[in-house]
């Protein structure tokens, strides 16, 4: 099954608009990603503090049940974990559960799953948000970002062709 990557200059959310592509254009699966998201959400309602260079993104595709929708959180954090680990060649991440990947006790990405009901399939939507090049400065928790721990740059673009390809394995 072929994903297409549908890329946007600024979104509100990049859930809602894989949500948007499933309801108004019919397109059954894909990753969205934007340079800027103005509305970015985490759990609980909190806001995912979005900046430009970092990566924002959502995969979505049909599920066969709610149950199937549990399994992929985890599932995601382990294919994001050894994509870093990849990426940086060191194993300094962990992951704290149940949606965050940690360099050693700061959130360096975040991922929110959502699901929807379209025209009687249910619908996963995967949000996934990596700070790349910057984090923000947050009272709740530690942030950090790729460039300051790693002196490392990441093109989001090909982290996202790389994601898109690992996120079709886990496909369910």
């Amino acid at each position: 099954m072929t994903k297409t990557i549908f890329y946007f200059d600024s979104v509100n959310s990049t859930n809602d608009e894989a949500k948007k592509l499933v309801e108004n254009h019919k397109v059954m699966s894909g990753l969205v990603i934007s340079d800027h998201q103005k509305k970015g959400r985490g759990r609980f309602g909190n806001n995912w503090v979005s900046m430009k260079g970092n990566f924002m993104g959502s995969a979505f595709f049909p599920v066969r049940n709610y149950n199937s929708i549990d399994k992929l959180q985890y599932e995601v954090l382990k294919i994001i974990f050894n994509l870093f680990v990849k990426i940086t060649k060191k194993n300094n991440f962990k992951i704290k559960k149940p949606n965050d990947i940690l360099i050693g006790d700061k959130k360096v990405c975040g991922i929110l799953i959502e699901s929807f009901v379209n025209n009687n399939k249910l619908f996963a939507i995967i949000g996934v948000g990596v700070n790349f090049i910057k984090n923000p400065i947050l009272k709740k928790y530690k942030a950090t970002n790729f460039k300051k721990e790693f002196n490392k740059s990441i093109n989001t673009l090909q982290f996202s062709r790389i994601l898109n390809q690992e996120m079709k394995k886990i496909i369910i």
